[in-house]
């Protein structure tokens, strides 16, 4: 009986060991699978280098934690993710290539489908797209200098753009940095009327790209062109600009009106008088702001770059630049140029009104003031007073009465490194406190004057006799003759 008792024990024992034993079987791999098996598309069929792709994967004794998917058989890259969008790479100089797309699931226990998936995706090149910027392009005439925004987009990747290239009328094309996205024409000296050539800049850059223009037409109409070349050397569709007809400089001075045409005519016979070699007139407020530069920054400081004396006449008005969406006044947005003319040895007179409120944060790079007086109350200047020099004689820079009472007179703070010019007999109302400074002047180095600033407008005492002749006279004849 015992031995009966133990041969049973002994049984089950043996089949508890056998069967525990065969449930420690071997991990099986995943399977992957593709939502397309294949793709059969030739010719213009082919699909470009964007394409979306999807799979799946099971694991018949756990669960699958990721995948990785190759397009040589060799380096795998790992996701989570069971779909993407691709963006495959041609071989150079090929305008049509296969990608051998391949994917495999991975289980939880680390094994790797070792079939996988497989895909032959046939691409072909799409040739870029180069084109101007139409919102932002110059208006048809500009003063010596017009800046082209623009872009040049590839759907097989930007990075496939090999080249861009650009033209003038029916010269030679020239290559430009295609990261960049600015080109500034600007007419070379001597200006003459004809086909010469014009330097183009990049960007902001303050020297010209090695290739200039060949071909441009000064004071006449010109066109402008653009194409963009990818890796398998398919060129874009040439895209044109808008006609511009480019004015080229006459003079070495620049009169730049930033105030309605009633005050240009106030100025116009007093520098027809005092500036016997001619000058050039360009107003910022005429025909709803047409000549006013989409873009500053370049423009207007290779505008003013052609030029040795400026002469500014302005006031506090905002106006909203249509490209940035900024707005500001004139002296707002002409102030890194100004800064640029500055260090170029440009010399400068500006004057304008300044307000309480106004926002003179950019005016410190430019122009030679640190800031305004701002008091309660108001300061006036009446018919029967004056602004007068604090530097030379009456004879040189005359003391001059307004034509009518200026109320809400703004004085100004001078920069440390500027003098006193001009100050105003004001009336003080209401309890306004502070100095009465209204014009500075700056020299270089040399000690000759390079700036003046009037914080006031200066229309408002033509009516003097001849005293704003005399000063304007001085200012820009004299002491500018340098």
């Amino acid at each position: 009986m015992r031995i009966r008792v133990w041969l049973l024990l002994f049984a089950v024992v043996l089949l508890s060991l056998c069967c525990r034993r065969g449930s420690f079987r071997e991990n099986l791999p995943p399977n992957t699978r593709l939502f397309l098996n294949e793709i059969n598309r030739v010719g213009e069929n082919r699909l470009n280098s964007t394409v979306f792709l999807s799979w799946y994967g099971t694991d018949p004794d756990g669960y699958v934690t990721g995948y990785e998917f190759s397009i040589d058989g060799q380096s795998w890259k790992f996701t989570s993710r069971t779909d993407s969008v691709f963006r495959f790479s041609l071989t150079a100089g090929n305008d049509t290539d296969d990608i051998e797309f391949r994917v495999r699931a991975i289980d939880n226990l680390g094994a790797r489908d070792p079939n996988p998936a497989y895909l032959k995706i046939p691409l072909r090149n799409t040739p870029p797209v180069a084109e101007f910027d139409k919102a932002s392009q110059p208006s048809d005439t500009v003063y010596i200098a017009a800046t082209f925004r623009w872009r040049a987009t590839d759907a097989d990747g930007d990075n496939t753009i090999t080249r861009v290239e650009i033209k003038a009328n029916d010269g030679d094309w020239i290559q430009i940095p295609r990261n960049s996205n600015l080109f500034t024409v600007v007419l070379k000296k001597p200006f003459q009327t004809g086909v010469h050539p014009a330097d183009v800049f990049i960007d902001n850059l303050l020297n010209p790209h090695s290739s200039g223009f060949d071909r441009i037409r000064y004071n006449d109409t010109n066109v402008f062109y653009i194409r963009a070349f990818d890796i398998a050397n398919s060129v874009s569709r040439v895209d044109t600009s808008i006609s511009v007809v480019m004015l080229p400089a006459s003079s070495d001075f620049l009169v730049i009106a930033g105030q309605p045409e009633n005050i240009s005519e106030i100025y116009r016979p007093i520098l027809n008088q005092i500036l016997s070699q001619g000058y050039d007139f360009i107003d910022l407020l005429r025909n709803q702001g047409k000549f006013r530069p989409k873009f500053w920054n370049p423009t207007f400081r290779h505008l003013i770059a052609q030029y040795k004396k400026l002469f500014i006449f302005t006031d506090p008005t905002n106006f909203q630049n249509p490209v940035t969406g900024q707005s500001g006044s004139l002296l707002v947005f002409m102030a890194p140029s100004v800064a640029h003319f500055n260090n170029i040895g440009g010399k400068s007179l500006i004057t304008t009104t300044l307000t309480a409120n106004a926002d003179i944060t950019a005016f410190s790079i430019a122009y030679p003031i640190d800031g305004i007086v701002v008091s309660g109350g108001q300061a006036r200047l009446t018919s029967d007073s004056t602004i007068y020099s604090v530097q030379g004689t009456p004879s040189q820079y005359p003391s001059m009465k307004p034509q009518f009472v200026l109320t809400g007179l703004v004085p100004i703070v001078r920069s440390p490194d500027s003098e006193p010019f001009y100050r105003a007999q004001l009336t003080r109302l209401q309890g306004w406190q502070g100095d009465n400074l209204v014009g500075v002047l700056r020299r270089n180095g040399q000690g000759n004057v390079q700036q003046v600033f009037f914080g006031i407008n200066l229309h408002h005492f033509a009516q003097d006799g001849s005293n704003l002749q005399t000063l304007l006279n001085q200012v820009l004849t004299h002491d500018f003759n340098w």
